[in-house]
């Protein structure tokens, strides 16, 4: 689902971006660092990317071999684009990620799957073009929340409003184990750490 004109302008500032840097972005980084992974030299894929700020700060602090980064919104890709970052940048739904099989050692996603009606077969989809071995970070919202920002001009699908245990759940029938979760403000939001 794209983002609204509301939510675009959101998305797209530099409150976002500094929280995504000093928040999710460390999390992941803790996360890691804990369990000893260690993604120089790695591939990895930012799905749903946005303007491609998220890309940025992956290849400054994890320095892959490799970037591939998609987002449905051609608006965003644009935006992206013109970071002039080493990356392969594409226009993309990850409910089907036209990209072949466990090609990948990471894969981010910075607070997307809630913009998705088909949630799970996104988590599918991340998981087969994951290696085996191979490490998801993932940041989330609480449905309840989606719900209530509704009333904001954000409009999220009704089938992605899920709760904490419905997206543990289907992590795992996705064929995550998950490692680490981390709460970012209260109960609202989540940073996970999964293994493929």
């Amino acid at each position: 689902m794209k983002l609204s004109r509301i939510e675009f302008l959101v998305m797209n500032n530099p409150g976002r971006r500094w929280v995504q840097k000093h928040f999710e972005f460390r999390i992941f980084k803790d996360f890691l660092k804990q369990y000893n992974l260690d993604l120089t030299g790695k591939t990895i894929l930012d799905a749903g990317c946005g303007s491609g700020y998220s890309s940025e700060l992956i290849l400054k602090e994890l320095k892959p071999a490799k970037l591939v980064a998609f987002d449905l919104m051609p608006e965003q890709i644009n935006l992206a684009k013109k970071r002039n970052l080493n990356a392969d940048f594409f226009v993309g739904d990850m409910t089907k990620i036209e990209l072949p099989a466990s090609t990948f050692d990471a894969v981010f996603v910075f607070g997307v799957l809630h913009h998705i009606p088909d949630w799970k077969k996104a988590l599918a989809e991340l998981s087969r073009v994951l290696k085996p071995e191979g490490v998801l970070l993932l940041e989330e919202v609480k449905g309840s929340f989606v719900e209530a920002v509704g009333h904001c001009g954000f409009k999220h699908p009704e089938e992605a409003m899920f709760n904490w245990t419905e997206l543990e759940n289907e992590l795992q029938s996705a064929g995550f184990k998950i490692l680490e979760k981390r709460k970012i403000v209260i109960e609202i939001f989540k940073s996970f750490l999964c293994l493929k």
